[in-house]
């Protein structure tokens, strides 16, 4: 129904929006803070002669490499089993929020996916490339099943009016966001091309829209 739908992709929003609305006001807040506990080194510099615009840009440089390193930090402590533990704790907070924590445990579990696509048990084990979503335009997508289910390769052989054609089940990924959406789709071995690219080269391409450049070759299955 229409308002399902809408209730699905407002919810979907917000599971997109809070993230980084905290998120940024987090840095935001960082970034205030630092710049006030770097006040003293300010003055210094102003009585050493130095002009208060160049001040101001030195201390919000050196507000920007503490945040990043506070942040580099954070990461190699979420790394480790304490950081696990913290992290379990908050999903576990976060799935049992009512709309929200259904949203938020499957983009979660396609973020891990997607984005960590060298962990054990990762389902995107090869690039593709497929014609889509028109004629003459190919489209990188991930292969993550060799065949798809028997009852929908008979399906599909029925409408294709071919009892012999194979399939391979491949996701094909919306760019910049492939984590947010995409397209579950069985096509034909015939119509698939290898391409040599690793997931994870193919993931950063598709976050950046291309903007980081892989060399591509393709080969037919």
């Amino acid at each position: 129904m229409p308002e399902q739908h809408l209730k699905t992709r407002f919810l979907t929003g917000i599971a997109v929006v809070i993230p980084l609305a905290v998120s940024a006001w987090v840095l935001l807040s960082l970034f205030n803070f630092i710049g006030g506990a770097l006040s003293p080194i300010s003055e210094i510099l102003s009585e050493s002669g130095v002009e208060s615009e160049t001040v101001v840009i030195i201390i919000q440089a050196l507000s920007v490499v503490l945040i990043a390193i506070l942040v580099l930090v954070i990461g190699t402590v979420a790394q480790q089993q304490v950081g696990e533990n913290i992290i379990k704790t908050v999903d576990s907070y976060v799935t049992q929020i009512p709309g929200i924590g259904s949203v938020y445990q499957t983009t979660r579990q396609m973020s891990d996916l997607v984005l960590d696509p060298s962990e054990d048990g990762a389902q995107f084990r090869e690039v593709k490339l497929v014609e889509f979503p028109a004629d003459n335009a190919y489209t990188l997508a991930f292969l993550t099943s060799e065949s798809p289910p028997e009852s929908v390769e008979t399906a599909a052989n029925r409408l294709m009016g071919d009892d012999s054609a194979t399939y391979q089940t491949v996701f094909l990924p919306m760019a910049p966001n492939p984590v947010m959406g995409g397209h579950l789709t069985h096509v034909p071995v015939s119509r698939i091309e290898d391409v040599d690219m690793t997931v994870e080269q193919a993931v950063q391409y598709i976050l950046t829209t291309g903007i980081v450049n892989t060399d591509v070759s393709t080969d037919r299955v």
